[in-house]
């Protein structure tokens, strides 16, 4: 199930990062795909940082939840370095695809998701070591087993 969950979400940003017109996607649920034969790969290199358009700083938002998810999926709550790399690799992938789609793929957006996948890596270790800890916890309050009250049988 979780692997069906991953790829259905690394499709899903497939489609947000790739749709010819995001707006059109997200308002009236139309994706509309148009190949680029000759893409211009200086796209990856533009600095058009928005920080004043809200619609901007939506999407590096989204960016941001969108990588952080799919490293959680593939790493299953885990903190797995192997998934940190695929995430990043997929991320960056996405983002040199646009430019074959008519979109507008940038480096910087490979940071914001990077940033994200480190987020979620860090939260997973965390959680890991929580679950460590609370079952180290349970287990040190439990009474041994001879201290137990024992169900043997008794021999005649």
């Amino acid at each position: 199930m979780r692997i069906f969950l991953t790829v259905t979400w690394a499709v899903c940003l497939f489609v947000f990062t790739c749709s010819f017109d995001f707006n059109a996607l997200l308002h009236h649920h139309q994706a509309d795909f148009r190949l680029n034969p000759s893409p211009d790969w200086s796209e990856l290199l533009k600095l058009d940082l928005q920080w004043s358009s809200e619609a901007w700083i939506n999407r590096k938002i989204g960016h941001f939840i969108g990588f952080f998810l799919l490293e959680l999926l593939l790493s299953n709550l885990r903190g797995s370095k192997l998934a940190v790399m695929t995430a990043i690799l997929y991320a960056a992938l996405t983002e040199v695809l646009q430019l074959y789609f008519f979109r507008s793929g940038r480096i910087y957006d490979i940071v914001n998701d990077t940033f994200g996948i480190l987020c979620a890596y860090l939260f997973g270790l965390m959680l890991q070591a929580y679950i460590k800890r609370t079952n180290r916890a349970r287990t040190a309050a439990r009474p041994p087993r001879s201290a137990l009250p024992s169900d043997k049988k008794q021999t005649r």
